[in-house]
């Protein structure tokens, strides 16, 4: 990884480098006067030049880059805590996080929204919807206007970072957001297991479950991350029935023989399903799906800590820090439908995918949660406003 000069050697000392940790996050010196930059040869560093706070924030990175751990203070986990990051976050108030990197983001995105001509009402930023005239019959579109109850956590793909584990942030502007992708797989994970409850429970047939499968299949496109070996083995799993009850091998192994067996079969069948719905054509097997999602942006970020603990002690020595939204944040979640490509575009088949695009997007957004650790409850929203446009189609 190439850094700076400066950065790639530990060339402060224990005090300077707290002074600078101060110094970017704007913390005030312990007799209340503002946060001076520390001496340099050349003179003092500027603080009206380093008014913009991703360019701080980037350089208190620059800073902690070296693995040179400060003499009794280690100044990573200093830089994180309640007298670095955290402080800059929540202004050292964590009920009433209004800190000077808060008023950054929310004027950031109000810029963003001005240079990319969005909407900006009420620090949600609004994707203006297409002219849904301009596009193919049974075209439709939807808004969901949510409130995280729950932290949103993801993963960015920065070189490197203050905390291990960033939330993911917009390219060019710098502010928090789901990206199109990340809610392209959220909805796609949501759709499949309320597909396989469903069908476990009994509440659908073999023929409904094929039926459900092939309309993702043309909201999403292609079956990825092991989504078609799942539900391959959960149609085929049927089929053969429960594992044996008794413990022996030989019988354990004629049953999972048969589930391969099976498992197989199941594919083949979708697989010419596919063929005779248009889905695929010759050799050509990409299909990308008729959904297509907008990023999300947020005006706020936060910190969340996770201190696994000791069994036998019951303590945590080693707490893990995360970037994530913070809950009562609002954003916008949007997609576009378009029939275009492989199987039925009539008025019925429309308005199917719709409603179970509706019912997915709930389940979501109030149930599943989106975003990273989604089993520990992170990312659940409750929705404010549900808006729909539709294009009628013809006959």
């Amino acid at each position: 990884m190439k850094r700076e000069f400066w950065a790639e050697f530990d060339l402060y000392n224990e005090p300077q480098k707290r002074n600078l940790i101060h110094y970017f996050v704007g913390k005030s010196q312990r007799n209340g006067e503002p946060p001076q930059p520390p001496e340099r040869q050349n003179g003092q560093l500027s603080w009206e030049l380093l008014e913009n706070q991703a360019v701080r924030q980037h350089m208190l990175a620059q800073l902690l880059a070296s693995e040179e751990k400060c003499a009794k203070t280690k100044c990573k986990d200093y830089a994180k805590g309640k007298n670095g990051l955290q402080w800059w976050y929540y202004a050292g108030n964590l009920a009433d996080p209004q800190g000077e990197f808060q008023n950054f983001l929310r004027n950031r995105v109000r810029w963003m929204a001005s240079v990319l001509g969005l909407v900006y009402q009420q620090t949600i930023v609004v994707p203006a919807l297409p002219d849904l005239s301009r596009f193919p019959p049974g075209t439709w579109a939807v808004q969901v206007t949510f409130t995280l109850r729950k932290p949103y956590i993801s993963k960015d793909d920065v070189d490197f970072y203050i905390l291990d584990n960033p939330v993911k942030k917009e390219w060019v502007f710098k502010v928090p957001y789901v990206a199109p992708s990340q809610w392209k797989g959220a909805l796609r994970a949501a759709m499949v297991r309320e597909l396989v409850m469903a069908f476990g429970e009994g509440e659908i047939n073999e023929d409904e479950f094929v039926e459900k499968r092939l309309q993702m299949y043309r909201l999403f496109g292609n079956e990825k991350d092991g989504t078609a070996e799942f539900l391959n083995r959960t149609l085929a799993r049927f089929r053969v029935g429960p594992p044996p009850q008794e413990n022996g091998k030989e019988a354990t192994r004629q049953w999972r023989e048969r589930l391969e067996r099976e498992t197989k079969v199941v594919a083949e069948e979708f697989e010419s399903a596919l063929r005779e719905n248009g889905y695929r054509v010759g050799d050509i097997e990409s299909f990308q799906g008729r959904l297509h999602f907008y990023p999300t942006f947020f005006d706020r970020i936060g910190q969340e800590i996770i201190n696994p603990h000791d069994r036998k002690k019951g303590a945590g020595k080693h707490p893990i820090y995360f970037e994530c939204v913070p809950p009562e944040t609002s954003g916008i979640f949007t997609l576009l439908y378009v029939p275009i490509g492989g199987g039925p575009k009539d008025e019925t088949t429309c308005k199917a995918d719709l409603e179970a695009v509706v019912q997915g997007i709930r389940a979501m957004l109030t149930t599943y949660g989106f975003g990273a650790k989604t089993s520990s409850g992170y990312g659940v929203a409750k929705i404010e406003n549900f808006h729909t446009e539709a294009q009628r189609t013809q006959g």
